[in-house]
């Protein structure tokens, strides 16, 4: 018998305005804002290219959702779907700040007129159970993660949120195809809503 699996979005975020000032993650996406901060000094202005650091997973944890009993929960990451998570990462980011001409480059290394662009996934707590493959879930689980803008030069912190936002919306099958490609989108739209900020400021 397949499982419907529903996702409820905090309420207040955007009441709070928080959401609308993320750098990064789009507001149809946060669930929850822990921090939220922009530097009154440095703003985004003056900045047309961009360092994608590799997404740091170096700490990232499994957790098992509030419905499911965390005795019963396992889930098994393999190195290689590490190494294609932040390939995906950075293919995807790159996409969503450059595509239909974008006029933002990007590069390899910091420097002057750079921005830094660290994102940190703190944890990832997925929807199902990894062996249920009869489950259908909306969205295939939440990210809990921390982002910093810095400056390619001095490093100075231009902004910094850390908070939880869903990864995928629509209902899908529990795949590790459909976790992916739902990570994949999540991906392109923080490009898309960085190169909004982006605009908006130069």
């Amino acid at each position: 018998m397949k499982k419907t699996i529903l996702t409820t979005l905090a309420a207040g975020v955007l009441s709070l305005g928080l959401a609308s000032q993320s750098a990064i993650a789009d507001n149809s996406n946060i669930i929850s804002v822990d921090k939220n901060f922009a530097s009154p000094i440095i703003s985004l202005s003056g900045y047309n290219k961009v360092y994608i650091q590799d997404l740091d997973l170096s700490h990232t944890k499994i957790i098992s959702p509030p419905w499911i009993d965390k005795e019963s929960f396992h889930w098994e990451v393999q190195k290689g779907n590490r190494t294609h998570l932040k390939e995906r990462f950075k293919k995807a980011v790159t996409k969503g700040l450059t595509e239909n001409n974008g006029r933002y480059e990007i590069v390899e290394k910091e420097g002057k007129g750079v921005l830094i662009v660290d994102v940190e996934i703190i944890s990832f707590m997925p929807y199902a159970l990894q062996e249920d493959k009869e489950a259908r879930t909306k969205g295939s689980g939440e990210f809990h993660l921390s982002v910093h803008l810095r400056d390619g030069k001095s490093r100075s912190l231009i902004h910094i949120f850390e908070g939880t936002v869903a990864i995928g919306d629509d209902y899908q099958p529990n795949t590790e195809m459909a976790r992916a490609q739902s990570a994949k989108e999540l991906f392109n739209d923080w490009g898309q809503s960085l190169r909004k900020r982006l605009d908006a400021a130069n």
